[in-house]
């Protein structure tokens, strides 16, 4: 009995020695499990931020390329502008010249202009001066900047808007591997797929007799003083002719910077001095003496050159017109003599029109592309058959084999939005004529998830 007493300790410290080892086991397993579990979280956040700066990468390339389009064709507005001014500048010089050789000839005399028109038109009339070869020199500062519009800017937008997409990949792969560097050369253990793209057809070129194109244009050229309409008549106080009580001189002054439907910039400058005159045969009309004259760019489409004699010494000027235009001498209010002079000394200008340009081709104001991107197993830090926690592994969750991986999405939208609100309260539109496009992270879609999770 004493033996029987003293062996039953015994048995009671081995039977405890098997639910302490089954209880070390669990722990053991639930510590694995607790692992993997901690280390395929912190994989899956590292790849979620990866995936979120790669998609909100390329939103921003999108952005930024958007934003590069709007500020070239706000250049190529400025440059229209810019070739307005020169080839104003070509006609005034050319203006300038032929009325300083007016007034040297003394055709009309200065005293004349003076004593019928006022001290103001004496005053514009001396101090026209010879030009020289001012109005070519405007002529080619005017061609240079048809040329820099289409063989530098033009070429800059297209050869942007087609490497576009092959630098969003890039933009793409970049952060990717900026975020991975050490699975940098294996390519298959960081796949990309699309989700969705809506960038293809969001830009669209568009020609430069875009009718939206010249309105811009002409809306930016109407704000300068300078193109606008150079018109005003004066005339003199006191009748000339009784035949025709209520008419009098007019000295003339016409000139106007115009944009053909082509895009091709001209302009016209002429001033003359019309005497009122009277005969049996054709009652008052105005004889015109040309006192300065200049046009540059091209002719008007479709009108002919008109010639006209030196001076009209050896003719009545009225039988002239008479007989070899369609002049109205009689009630017009132009200058037709010195419009026919300007067009045989035309100072020529060489443009191609207004260049193409890029717009957004949708009314919506977005830009939008999700992707999703698996890592794959043997890349994760708690996968292979070399890990010593590969059983604890399989028994804490599913088993992450040669095939499996992580996958997730991520979406991100470039739009447009105007920083401030607009002065009259209305909405902005999304245009490729302001700067205003920006990019920010979005929610992926169900079906963009369901379609994530079939991706190996």
């Amino acid at each position: 009995m004493r033996r029987l007493r003293a062996a039953m300790p015994l048995r009671s410290t081995g039977q405890a020695l098997l639910p302490a080892v089954l209880l070390l086991s669990a722990c053991g397993l639930a510590w694995a499990a607790l692992y993997q579990v901690g280390q395929t979280a912190a994989a899956r956040t590292r790849l979620t931020h990866a995936a979120d700066a790669a998609a909100y990468s390329a939103a921003l390339a999108q952005a930024r390329a958007l934003n590069l389009l709007a500020y070239v064709n706000r250049a190529q507005i400025a440059h229209q502008v810019a070739m307005a001014h020169m080839i104003t500048l070509a006609s005034w010089a050319q203006f300038s010249t032929t009325q300083a050789g007016r007034r040297a000839m003394g055709n009309p005399p200065a005293y004349l202009l003076g004593t019928l028109f006022g001290t103001q038109a004496l005053r514009g009339y001396l101090a026209a001066q010879d030009t020289g070869g001012m109005a070519a020199g405007f002529a080619q500062q005017y061609a240079e900047h048809d040329a820099l519009v289409h063989d530098t800017l033009r070429r800059a937008v297209d050869r942007q808007v087609a490497q576009l997409p092959a630098q969003r990949s890039a933009m793409l792969r970049a952060v990717l591997q900026a975020n991975y560097p050490e699975l940098a050369g294996r390519p298959d253990d960081l796949r990309m797929r699309w989700l969705d793209d809506t960038w293809p057809g969001f830009v669209q070129a568009r020609p430069g007799s875009d009718a939206g194109m010249q309105a811009l244009v002409r809306a930016a050229a109407a704000r300068h003083d300078f193109l606008r309409p150079r018109d005003f008549t004066r005339r003199n106080a006191w009748i000339v002719q009784s035949r025709c009580p209520s008419r009098r001189h007019e000295l003339r002054r016409r000139g106007a910077t115009q944009l053909d439907s082509r895009g091709r910039w001209s302009a016209s400058d002429t001033l003359s001095y019309h005497a009122l005159r009277s005969n049996r045969w054709i009652g008052c009309y105005f004889r015109e003496y040309a006192t300065g004259w200049g046009l540059a760019g091209r002719h008007a489409a479709g009108a002919p050159i008109e010639r006209a004699p030196d001076d009209f010494s050896n003719e009545d000027f009225w039988r002239w017109v008479e007989q070899n235009t369609s002049w109205d001498i009689l009630t017009g209010n132009g200058n037709p003599l010195a419009s026919a002079y300007a067009s045989m000394s035309l100072v020529p200008a060489a443009s191609r029109g207004l260049p193409a340009f890029h717009e957004a081709a949708r009314a919506d104001s977005t830009v939008r592309l999700a992707i999703a991107v698996r890592q794959s197993a043997a890349s994760l830090p708690m996968a292979g058959a070399a890990s010593a926690l590969a059983f604890g592994a399989r028994l804490a969750g599913p088993a992450l084999g040669a095939a499996d991986g992580l996958t997730v999405s991520a979406a991100a939208e470039t739009f447009f939005s105007r920083p401030q609100p607009r002065d009259d309260g209305r909405d902005e539109l999304a245009t490729l004529f302001r700067p205003y496009w920006q990019a920010r992270r979005v929610a992926v879609t169900e079906a963009e998830q369901r379609t994530a999770r079939n991706t190996r």
